[in-house]
């Protein structure tokens, strides 16, 4: 009889593993080796967390209901904390310009490691090749059942991660068990994702980016826009990709239609105006000179050229009103419409999973079966690109751990 099993071996499992002591413990994990996806984040370089306060950081979580709900865990281990906690434990951190925060080594291994070692000096054991395939309860005490053998429990934590890179076992199973146990499950989808655009004439832009563009997002077929952002765009061979569209993909639909400026920006009328005004001040400049100095490259230009059919070395002078109006809407919100997301196998991070609605948020306990908890990605809650999920993972297993050693009775 173990005190808690903890299915799953990721971000937050392995935290919760790091964090609890004096108990018995088993994490489960379904694949050979603990910390897989955890070894690939910020490019294997594991960007752990970000510099924001706790009312700033909450911001950056997809809707008002799960930075409600997150508060808490998130007071109770901050990004500043987190920080600390792992410098204690010997993993040097490194912070950059822009606030995100990564061991010095620059190499995810280096906290998977750690967070490993931790657990085994608290008495945790780890079992891999180890996949769930059944939790039940009665009488108080869980029995989780594997392909190989059964345990039984008093506690049990759901820490199984989303959909998002299921070669790395975040395969969605564990929102099967949460339903088996009675949780309703928001459809899952992918957040944290490129964009695959429809009849897309810029393959040859890939890699190339546009600084600060503004975006507007409208569903098909509806005139009302329902998303703008600000943030750098980067054009792949198929689409569209970058911290705006990232940040963004969680509300994103396939057949909306974006619009984006191509040219640092703060969108709508200000974006126009400006663009007017440059094009009309130096008259006797080339078209492309002006854009230039905007920051666009050279094949863009021709593309945009192109497309009005303009010669490639008119200048100012020679746009005709309607042309220049022409030119300065595709400058200003050039459209691209969604012909799909990248699929979950590219995809950073999963939003939907398990209700929260369905959770207490002071203890990742469940409301609904007493002695099971879920941390981290399994639960509905997604946040932007930049160390915020990680922190969220972390934060939500230290919240558990912090109950366990109030609470937890062993027998």
């Amino acid at each position: 009889m173990y005190d808690i099993i903890i299915i799953g071996g990721g971000a937050s499992a392995l935290f919760l593993a790091a964090n609890i002591t004096d108990t018995r413990v088993l994490l489960l994990e379904k694949t050979a080796q603990v910390g897989n996806k955890l070894r690939i984040t910020g490019g294997g370089m594991c960007n752990l967390t970000n510099c924001d306060e706790p009312d700033r950081f909450l911001m950056h979580f997809g809707s008002p209901q799960q930075r409600t709900f997150l508060k808490p865990a998130l007071m109770n281990l901050s990004p500043a904390a987190t920080q600390v906690w792992f410098t204690e434990r010997g993993v040097p951190l490194t912070v950059r310009e822009d606030g995100k925060v990564f061991p010095r080594s620059l190499d995810a291994r280096t906290v998977i490691s750690m967070l490993k070692d931790q657990a085994q000096q608290n008495g945790v054991e780890i079992t891999c090749d180890a996949q769930v395939t059944e939790v039940c309860v009665q009488d108080q005490i869980f029995t989780v059942r594997t392909a190989a053998r059964s345990y039984q429990s008093l506690q049990v934590v759901i820490a199984t991660g989303g959909m998002s890179y299921p070669a790395t076992g975040s395969d969605g199973s564990g929102y099967a068990l949460a339903r088996s146990l009675g949780h309703t499950i928001i459809e899952p989808t992918q957040a944290l994702t490129s964009l695959v655009i429809k009849d897309y004439g810029l393959s040859e832009l890939s890699g190339n980016s546009i600084r600060d563009s503004h975006i507007t997002c409208f569903h098909e077929h509806e005139q009302r826009r329902y998303l703008q952002a600000d943030g750098d765009l980067l054009f792949t061979h198929k689409g569209l990709s970058g911290p705006v569209i990232l940040n963004s993909s969680r509300h994103i639909r396939t057949g909306d239609l974006i619009t984006a400026s191509l040219f640092p920006s703060q969108g709508g009328e200000t974006a126009r105006e400006e663009m007017h005004r440059a094009l009309l001040k130096d008259p006797k400049k080339q078209v492309s000179t002006i854009l230039k100095s905007y920051g666009l490259i050279g094949r863009l230009i021709e593309h945009l050229l192109d497309q009005l059919q303009l010669s490639r070395d008119v200048r100012c002078a020679e746009l005709s009103k309607k042309d220049r109006t022409a030119l300065v809407q595709l400058l200003a919100a050039y459209p691209f419409t969604v012909s799909r997301k990248g699929y979950f196998s590219s995809s950073m991070v999963t939003a939907g999973g398990v209700s929260l609605a369905e959770v207490q948020r002071t203890t990742m306990g469940s409301r609904i079966v007493p002695g099971l908890f879920l941390a981290g990605e399994v639960l509905d809650i997604d946040g932007d690109t930049g160390g915020y999920n990680l922190q969220a993972a972390f934060s939500t297993a230290k919240l558990i751990a912090d109950h366990f050693s109030r609470t937890l009775v062993t027998r």
